[in-house]
């Protein structure tokens, strides 16, 4: 666990950062003032798609009988993370990358951590296009399964593989219950091979997942896997 001294990390974009095609865009209206005294209020009104800006999913997702959001306890939401550098555009990341980073790490029950630098670029204005979308192949999920691990984060609109046709990758996540964070930002200032990462979704209930306020702490004096093990 963490101890008294960490660095705090804020990984989450605005929930208007960024519009996937398709989706509604987040609207802000106000203020307005409904009592209606001499010292009005100041109220706003949120619509908001379920997956704007960064935000977490559970089985739901595409999954039509599972589990929502809202029925995960606390502690599935934090833990450690790992992080994998998977700079590839246009074609996925494999389990042979994720083995070649990950493979001396216990990641039963662990998060794992998919930094692209993807989001980064669409917040700043680039647009979405296949050949610069990064992905993760159908046996990186599995083997990613295989490690039993609780949730799978990416800087980026998503993580499906780019060979698949009907979203088999967060299918087969979902089936294993396993958390899905899309949407982070900012993980270039992680310079350790692994954080504690809180996400937590709001308290919702019925839905498949909801924007989050996702963040990073890494402890003072922490620099390695090997020195500081779980």
């Amino acid at each position: 666990m963490l101890g008294e001294s960490y660095e705090l990390l804020d990984i989450s974009m605005p929930m208007d950062g960024f519009v996937f095609p398709g989706d509604d865009p987040v609207r802000v209206d106000g203020p307005f003032d409904v009592v209606g005294t001499d010292n009005p209020e100041w109220v706003y009104s949120i619509t908001t798609p379920t997956q704007a800006g960064t935000h977490i999913q559970g089985p739901h997702y595409f999954l039509e009988d599972g589990a929502t959001i809202d029925t995960f306890s606390l502690d599935r939401f934090e833990g450690w993370a790992y992080l994998v550098d998977s700079t590839k555009r246009g074609t996925d990341t494999t389990a042979h990358d994720l083995q070649a980073q990950l493979g001396h790490c216990d990641l039963n029950g662990q998060n794992v951590l998919l930094r692209t630098g993807h989001m980064d670029e669409l917040v700043a204005g680039e647009p979405l296009r296949p050949e610069t979308r990064p992905g993760l192949s159908i046996d990186g999920a599995q083997w990613l399964i295989d490690q039993r691990i609780n949730m799978v984060a990416i800087d980026s609109v998503g993580l499906e593989s780019r060979e698949s046709q009907h979203f088999e990758v967060n299918v087969m996540l979902c089936q294993q219950e396993i958390l899905i964070l899309e949407g982070l930002v900012g993980l270039r200032a992680i310079t350790t091979e692994r954080v504690w990462l809180e996400a937590m979704p709001l308290k919702v209930g019925g839905v498949e997942g909801t924007p989050c306020r996702a963040i990073a702490k890494v402890p003072d004096g922490f620099s390695s896997l090997s020195e500081n093990s779980p």
